[in-house]
């Protein structure tokens, strides 16, 4: 996202946040206090309590996550493509350090086994002091946590997953082996003929180069790719996608409604109808994927 997170002395001795964009545009959030600062070998690790979003994660300057919407975006990124697969027993996240994404993926009994692979061990760390309630899913026995880059796990795994997510905070983040070709192609590789990948696709009313050019990338090595869209009010320009890849076009027309009837009325903000409606692109996020 390139965002650029200023610290600007309000009222009194709150904060205000700024979201900027390439430094041009953005929003600004008045937080109550700092609640804690720290770096990591790859990244500044701070924490704010804000008067509108609660907690916000904010890793080397970006936010990443806000306690009042991290839903929208944990629950798009993981159940479209985890309903869409007939049954998902194995699942991949990287870079899932905030447990969010792991949280949705352990609300399908049929999963076995979840595995993260974070880089950065402090951002767990963090998210377990100060955000207790996304990291319920790494005490579950069904999680393993792999503290590696995920190129690098992906490139010596031997083992093939039903999904793997791609949750990466942000283009030009500290893990930038995640947005190469090779990376994409080493996906590919590692899924199950039959498996689904996501991939964050950040704002393409934004960055719609970015996202232009990814799509191109992730459909160099995946038969069939479909973006997703969001609505999220801290995330730039308030829409965030996804593209669901798989080697297999009518995998991303499946949806099972068994299961998701099991988790209905876990979540929070996905549904059926927001299944569908999310792959409906307006005319001009649909015109960036044209030729």
């Amino acid at each position: 996202m390139n965002n650029e997170m200023n610290y600007q002395n309000s009222e009194g001795t709150s904060l205000w946040l700024e979201n900027l964009i390439d430094g041009t545009a953005g929003m600004r959030i008045k937080a109550r206090h700092a609640v804690t600062c720290s770096a990591s070998p790859f990244q500044k690790i701070e924490v704010f309590d804000t008067y509108s979003f609660g907690r916000i994660l904010v890793l080397g300057g970006n936010p990443v996550l806000t306690e009042k919407d991290e839903c929208i975006y944990h629950e798009m990124i993981s159940h479209p493509a985890m309903l869409m697969h007939t049954v998902p027993e194995k699942v991949c996240i990287i870079g899932g350090g905030d447990g969010g994404c792991l949280r949705e993926v352990l609300k399908h009994e049929c999963v076995k086994k979840a595995t993260v692979v974070e880089i950065d061990h402090q951002v767990k760390d963090a998210v377990e002091t100060y955000f207790p309630d996304l990291a319920h899913g790494f005490a579950d026995p069904r999680t393993e946590v792999i503290i590696r880059d995920g190129f690098e796990f992906l490139n010596s795994a031997g083992t093939r997953w039903d999904i793997i997510i791609v949750d990466s905070y942000d283009p030009g983040g500290p893990v930038q082996s995640l947005e190469t070709a090779s990376f994409y192609s080493l996906v590919a590789d590692r899924l199950e003929k039959n498996g689904v990948a996501v991939f964050q696709t950040d704002s393409p009313m934004q960055r719609g180069e970015f996202f232009r050019q990814a799509a191109r990338n992730i459909g160099a090595y995946f038969t069939a790719c479909k973006p997703c869209l969001c609505m999220m009010p801290s995330f730039p320009g308030g829409t965030c996608s996804f593209m669901v890849a798989a080697k297999e076009e009518p995998l991303l027309a499946g949806f099972s409604p068994e299961r998701y009837a099991l988790i209905e009325k876990k979540c929070k903000y996905y549904n059926k109808a927001v299944h569908s409606g999310a792959f409906m692109l307006p005319e001009n996020i649909a015109t960036l994927l044209k030729p």
